[in-house]
């Protein structure tokens, strides 16, 4: 009997394998255990009709991580932080704050992408990378500047 698995089987295969089981497998462990479906016509249609859906979107999600590196590249990110008077921060800055930051600039970006070269502690410019999907990546530099705390 052919099947369409739904799930990874470890001993037939990967989740939308088509695979050829004994009538006896199928019907008392596959099935019941929602493993797999029987391999009909509409069965199949269904499956192919999720490949290309699925398809369709990676390409879409390609294009928009292409787009957003290319928007990001050499993006200058200006954070105004509380200094003591000799110019130290009294917290360092975090990739959730410049997530927040980035965001605030309509980039859709998440702080696990972000990666400082070091950790923001003063005033000045400090390069900071974007790891996006698919492989891009994009450079950015962050520019502190001090915004004096009042006593």
């Amino acid at each position: 009997m052919k099947v369409i698995l739904l799930r990874d089987v470890k001993t037939q295969g990967k989740e939308g394998a088509i695979v050829e089981v004994s009538e006896g497998y199928a019907r008392n462990f596959l099935f019941p255990q929602n493993l797999a479906v029987q391999a009909t016509e509409e069965a199949l249609r269904e499956r192919q009709e999720r490949e290309d859906r699925a398809e369709r979107e990676g390409k879409k999600e390609l294009k928009s991580s292409a787009k957003l590196a290319s928007q990001l590249e050499g993006f200058e990110l200006e954070l105004v932080e509380k200094t003591n008077e000799q110019g130290v921060l009294y917290a360092a800055v975090t990739t959730e704050e410049v997530a927040r930051a980035l965001k605030k600039a309509k980039f859709t970006v998440d702080a696990s992408m972000i990666q400082l070269t070091h950790s923001i502690k003063d005033v000045g410019e400090h390069p900071a990378t974007v790891q996006l999907p698919h492989g891009f990546e994009a450079s950015i530099t962050i520019r502190v500047s001090s915004s004096k705390r009042s006593a």
